[in-house]
């Protein structure tokens, strides 16, 4: 692979996000753990996933202009303050109304992380290098939840859920410790000077700019809303062992590493890749919900479908993300807030969706899926119509 530039800050990147990507996924093997410790259903534990989803995308509406205001460096740091607070809460909660407070501040802190993901790289890149820096960017991201719910289920079955979040508490210790000493500041110099929410203006009037933030959307609503129905299916509807969820739940993201190192790697064109892309997800969708129709779960009906969905997002996250951010070099931070932001907080009002749904087969997880895909497909028809983007 050839040599990027810069590439000590996207190492760095990774650690910040790696903090709000194992947050999300680090206790899937313990959610039937926590029902029985709170006495409550199983499907009622995807809250905890929820409401941190919902706060992780909401704070980053405000933390991109903020970042294109006074800097990326200082609201990292805060944002970071922030999640080692709701790490205390959940760590010592009672109830799972705590534990759901608890996750909703840690996703209000590190929702810091998901705008600098998109928009730091537009600081340091442009064109081919800036599709080249994404790929490398969301391979490294998925590393982080291959290996969490596997530190999740261990220190589970070693110490009981609570260690989940003390280990949370602790990596984010020493990345923020790392981020303080070692980061430099890369907003670009002379930004025009402009009222805090008015930058989302032009973003918001620009219509390709909206249909990828959909697009981005919908890839990472169906990932999520698989990430919070696996745990209640594989443990408990299918009786499995929450080490058994553990290794299951990370088989479908080898899937999404490999759509990413394609995107950035394939010497085809930007609109012949969206395409697999979308392709992917249709189909994926398609399959995960006819075995719901007909009343059949099984773990190939799960995974199967769910590593074709992996696949076609982990294309998605890199092009969609250049397709959204290259027009906007200068309103960096607000792009990658809208991006991460409203991505984060659909895929949370999804999951929510799904706590409310029955959790006794796959069908209420196939229906959302698939519409994910429709979304996905509707957003990108026209697009693909356009002149291709400047990425390629």
């Amino acid at each position: 692979m050839k040599k990027i530039e810069n590439g000590h800050l996207l190492v760095m990147l990774i650690a910040l996000l790696a903090v709000g990507q194992m947050a999300q996924t680090i206790y899937v093997p313990a959610m039937p753990v926590i029902a029985q410790a709170f006495h409550v259903a199983d499907g009622a534990v995807q809250r905890v996933m929820a409401a941190y989803l919902i706060t992780y995308g909401a704070s980053q509406l405000l933390y991109g202009p903020l970042s294109d205001s006074i800097g990326r460096r200082p609201v990292i740091l805060f944002g970071m303050g922030i999640f080692i607070a709701g790490s205390l809460i959940a760590l010592f909660a009672s109830g799972l109304d705590g534990l759901v407070l608890g996750a909703a501040i840690q996703g209000l802190g590190t929702g810091v992380a998901g705008v600098m993901a998109r928009t730091m790289p537009r600081d340091l890149y442009s064109g081919s290098a800036l599709r080249h820096a994404n790929s490398l960017l969301n391979m490294g991201i998925l590393f982080s939840p291959l290996i969490a719910p596997t530190i999740g289920a261990g220190l589970t079955h070693l110490f009981g859920w609570q260690a989940c979040f003390a280990f949370l508490l602790l990596l984010c210790l020493a990345v923020t410790a790392a981020m303080a000493r070692f980061l430099p500041e890369t907003r670009p110099a002379g930004q025009a000077s402009l009222p805090l929410l008015s930058r989302y203006r032009p973003l918001l009037a620009d219509g390709n700019f909206v249909r990828y933030l959909l697009i981005l959307i919908g890839a990472t609503a169906g990932i999520t809303v698989y990430e919070a129905s696996s745990g209640v299916l594989m443990g408990g509807v299918l009786g499995m062992s929450s080490l058994a969820v553990s290794l299951l739940f990370i088989l479908p993201l080898p899937g999404a590493f490999f759509g990413a190192w394609f995107a950035g790697r394939t010497r085809k064109s930007f609109n012949t890749v969206m395409w697999y892309a979308v392709n992917s997800c249709l189909l994926a969708g398609a399959l995960m919900w006819i075995p719901g129709w007909l009343g059949v779960m099984n773990l190939w009906t799960l995974i199967v479908p769910a590593s074709l969905f992996f696949f076609g997002a982990g294309m998605l996250f890199p092009l969609g993300t250049s397709g959204a951010m290259e027009p906007w070099p200068y309103m960096a931070g607000t792009a990658g807030a809208l991006v991460g932001g409203l991505q984060n907080l659909g895929s949370g009002l999804t999951a929510w969706l799904s706590a409310l749904l029955p959790q006794t087969g796959q069908f209420s997880l196939g229906m959302l899926m698939f519409a994910t895909a429709l979304l996905i497909l509707f957003c990108w028809l026209p697009l693909s119509k356009r002149p291709e983007p400047q990425t390629v």
